[in-house]
């Protein structure tokens, strides 16, 4: 008789009892038949639950914040950890300044009142002509449930919000919710609590070099024959920095036959990525099963349960999210030594965690696994492909598969492996060895390729910005003259940027400024200052005022 083993889930609240989140770790299952705990829990006798204030389907007792541009219903529940044994009422009310400042005091926020755009971190209260509240603040979870109706809180927006120049927020808003008064058995999970619901500025607009600017849609770039991918480490950035970067398509034109050189005319404004990958979510050893599972980091947690503010003025350009899965460093566990139990896990986990907060795709990087490490599995050349098989089975075929390539012998990616080619599994791939071109091919310094990846879908490089000759010179080379040459060559159809850095974060003193240049005329340019004609070019400039530099230099800011 077939065995089924349940599927146990087991979260690891350390640092992240307030998200809601924690690393997920999940035990393989014969086969690929799954049976997995659900439903709500029973109260254990004598126990009583735990119950706080959240806005619907977030997780965060404190604070949920939201990037407006317009008015927005923000559904408000109470909920308890297990369902009650009779009903749970709970009265609100509105808070004071007194009861913001108190947040921002214990949150360490400041204003930084020197920089003339901005640089406001503490929040004010919204004010009263701004939001709009049912007649009745009162919840109730019913007995046998654990979640009240919710309480539904009008937020308005108007220019009463826009106090900053171009017609911007100069700083945050909150509406504090206080808990006043709970009735029935509840244990607090939070003391006197006050859930804030937090106002940020949206898609107020772009402004380059000082003027506003229409930018289209990253989906939409006219001429635009490459695919741009970029990486944002949720441990250092705000991800809404990505939108800094933009490519423009303008048009070089003499006014005489005779003038030397062209004015610019007709500009055009998109997104210069297409794709953008929040990292990190780690692929780590389960200590119990021993099997490869994922285990997630607190801060990209906090950006997924809060991408009204994060992830969706990205989604509004037209911008996908994907999550960058990586194999920790130094695990004896990864994707080339996964047991048919272990990959069918893993999958499901990944699939889970992807459709669960409405991800365009995965990136994977299993560069930081050691499969020489004692006690390491041992490795399977087939295994990194099964994997990708099974997982576009279970993505299907809309949402994107992207890979760092690193051409090891343990992956074999570059042959096939029972009938079974990698590159049909893949959207995109890139050379994992950052500032270093590779060349494809079977020669003896060359790179094979990925078997089944056609090869405008793979680029010979990858650029991490660092302050370093290396990356200087791979710039001057992508931002050549010569870049259109490149192209026909079939390189740099895809730019991957594996970091997008803050404004003066990794430079000396002094460099910070040349980051504006760093995408030069890639790739198309017919035209130049001296010949008439097209021309694009895809810039960064950290002085543009869209959020993420507006607010902390594009910096996380929680």
């Amino acid at each position: 008789m077939k065995r089924k083993n349940e599927l146990r889930i087991r979260l690891r609240a350390a640092g992240l009892s307030l998200l809601g989140a924690a690393a997920v770790l999940l035990a393989g299952c014969e086969g690929e038949e799954f049976v997995r705990d659900g439903g709500e829990m029973p109260l254990p006798a004598g126990d009583t639950p735990t119950g706080a204030l959240y806005v619907q389907g977030t997780y965060n007792p404190e604070l949920t914040e939201y990037a407006l541009d317009e008015e927005r219903t923000v559904p408000v529940v109470y909920r308890l950890d297990f369902p009650a044994e009779e009903d749970v009422t709970v009265t609100l009310s509105v808070g004071t300044q007194e009861d913001v400042d108190a947040y921002n005091d214990a949150k360490g926020l400041v204003d930084i009142t020197n920089q003339p755009n901005g640089g406001c971190d503490r929040y004010k209260l919204l004010p009263e002509s701004n939001y709009a509240l049912p007649a009745s603040l009162t919840l109730t979870v019913p007995k046998g449930k654990t979640e009240s109706e919710p309480l539904a809180v009008e937020i308005l927006y108007d220019e009463t919000l826009l106090n900053g120049r171009f017609g911007m927020m100069l700083q945050p808003w909150m509406l504090p919710l206080r808990v006043d008064r709970i009735e029935g058995a509840v244990a607090p999970l939070v003391k006197d609590q006050m859930l804030g619901i937090g106002i940020r500025p949206a898609d107020y607009g772009f402004y380059i070099s000082g003027e506003p600017v229409e930018m289209g849609m990253a989906d939409a770039k006219k001429n635009s024959p490459f695919y741009g991918i970029a990486f944002a480490d949720c441990r250092v950035i705000n991800p809404q920095l990505v939108l800094n970067a933009y490519y423009s398509v303008f048009e070089f034109y003499k006014e005489k036959p005779t003038d030397r050189r062209c004015k610019t005319r007709n500009f055009q404004y998109w997104p210069f990525f297409d794709v953008e990958c929040l990292r990190p979510l780690f692929i780590a050893r389960d200590a119990a099963t021993q099997d490869a599972a994922l285990q997630a980091d607190p801060d990209l947690m906090y950006v997924l349960t809060h991408q009204e503010r994060y992830v969706d003025p990205q989604r509004r350009q037209g911008m996908k999210i994907c999550v960058s899965i990586e194999t920790q460093a130094k695990s004896a566990v990864g994707l080339c030594n996964l047991s048919a139990e272990n990959r069918a896990s893993l999958v499901w986990q990944i699939a889970d965690f992807v459709k669960k907060y409405g991800l365009d795709g995965v990136a994977l990087n299993d560069k930081g696994a050691n499969y020489a490490a004692e006690g390491a599995p041992a490795v399977d050349k087939a295994s990194f492909t099964k994997f990708l098989k099974a997982l576009r089975e279970a993505l299907g075929p809309d949402r994107l598969i992207l890979l760092s390539y690193d051409a090891d012998e343990d992956s074999a990616l570059y042959e096939a492996h029972d009938g079974l080619q990698a590159g049909e599994y893949l959207d995109y791939a890139w050379w994992s060895t950052e500032n270093v071109k590779c060349t494809l091919g079977t020669g003896e310094a060359e790179v094979r390729p990925i078997i089944g990846l056609p090869t405008d879908r793979f680029s010979p490089l990858s650029v991490l910005t660092v302050d370093t000759p290396e990356y200087q010179n791979i710039i001057m080379e992508i931002g050549s003259m010569e870049a259109q040459e490149h192209y026909d060559a079939g390189e740099y159809r895809i730019c991957v940027w594996l970091d997008i850095p803050a404004h003066r974060q990794d430079f000396t003193e002094g460099a910070a400024p040349g980051l504006c240049q760093n995408w030069g005329n890639l790739p198309l340019h017919e035209g130049n200052s001296k010949v008439e004609g097209l021309a694009s070019q895809g810039d960064f400039e950290p002085n543009k005022l869209a959020y993420g530099s507006y607010f902390g230099g594009g910096l996380k800011d929680w």
